[in-house]
């Protein structure tokens, strides 16, 4: 068996930026909420001391602190329209700061990947990317299909001037998935969000490019 690359799909993208501290207040959150919560899907706003969520029905959330600015939301219709609406969520909620220089503290790209097989994802990566033969199986769980452990995989390594921290593992809630989650971070700082968009689509590069050809590289055929 070999995943189909065209079932390989993002399926939410969050990014979040630190930066120079700033006030937040309420009166600001609701502003900004008015102004733009109909466009990103936001019509609930959550004020707590001295941070604001902004969210919505569809997943879209803009998290306002001190010295935090945070924007997440799924990817319903593909990466760059994700990528589109979390760089604008953020751009907006650091309109009223004079950010110059951003650190990328979290960008997480959660992705799945269909096999098409009801239990396709959990043999899959035990059988051909992990490559564990039946005795090391039972040592964890035994081969029964009731008692089977599941099995996946953590990556660490550099991209680019940031760090990126990879899991890839059986979607428990539908095993015929493979669920990949890729967490990005820099200490470097960005000197604006087209920089921070940038890394955003070299995470997602790396996961349709080398990550890909790298859990379909021991299959089958």
């Amino acid at each position: 068996m070999n995943p189909n690359p065209d079932l390989l799909r993002a399926e939410f993208l969050g990014i979040t930026v630190r930066h120079d501290e700033v006030t937040r207040d309420r009166e600001a959150a609701a502003l900004l909420l008015a102004r733009f919560g109909v466009a990103y899907d936001l019509n609930r706003l959550e004020f707590t001391d001295d941070a604001a969520t902004l969210s919505g029905p569809t997943g879209s959330e803009l998290v306002l602190r001190p010295t935090q600015t945070a924007a997440a939301g799924v990817t319903s219709l593909g990466f760059r329209e994700g990528l589109e609406r979390v760089i604008g969520m953020l751009e907006e909620g650091l309109s009223a700061i004079s950010a110059d220089r951003l650190w990328i503290e979290d960008l997480t790209l959660i992705a799945v990947w269909d096999t098409e097989d009801p239990e396709g994802a959990r043999r899959y990566l035990t059988d051909e990317v992990l490559g564990l033969d039946v005795e090391r199986r039972e040592l964890l769980g035994g081969d029964d299909e009731e008692e089977a452990a599941s099995h996946g995989l953590r990556v660490w390594r550099r991209l680019g001037e940031g760090a990126l921290d990879i899991a890839i593992e059986p979607m428990h809630t539908d095993p015929s998935r493979i669920y990949i989650r890729l967490v990005y971070a820099q200490d470097e700082p960005a000197y604006d969000l087209l920089e921070v968009g940038q890394r955003a689509e070299a995470v997602d590069q790396y996961l349709h490019g080398p990550l890909a050809s790298f859990i379909q590289a021991r299959a089958r055929r």
